[in-house]
């Protein structure tokens, strides 16, 4: 496929991707794995939820760049996947969760509970 049809399926996936992101951040894997690389198990475990779709998202996350998966399954922080912690003194987890929230607001409606 050539440049332009490429540029295209990105248009096309960029919600997919955003979404992806935002699934990661609102459940916590980031943090989860700021003390180091954990398998899906371990992870769903400390966030309850399922270990089978944690490890889809977490391979959706990998694809993003996000996260690394090892040979053994188990999953680390990228560079990227840092800035997205809670912790992170230059954290982007807000940004994500607040643009996220803007894309699926009604008119009329606010981000307040």
């Amino acid at each position: 496929m050539d440049d332009t049809g490429a540029k295209v399926i990105d248009l096309i996936f960029g919600r997919w991707r955003s979404q992806i992101l935002y699934t990661g951040v609102k459940l916590g894997v980031f943090d989860a794995l700021a003390s180091g690389p954990k398998n899906a198990v371990s992870v769903a475990s400390e966030l309850d939820v399922d270990a089978g779709m944690l490890y889809r998202l977490q391979r959706a996350l990998g694809s993003l760049e996000l996260l690394h998966e090892d040979n053994t399954r188990t999953f680390s922080l990228t560079p990227m996947g840092e800035l997205l912690r809670k912790d992170h003194p230059h954290t982007l987890r807000g940004m994500t969760l607040l643009e996220e929230a803007r894309s699926t607001m009604r008119p009329g409606s606010t981000c307040r509970r």
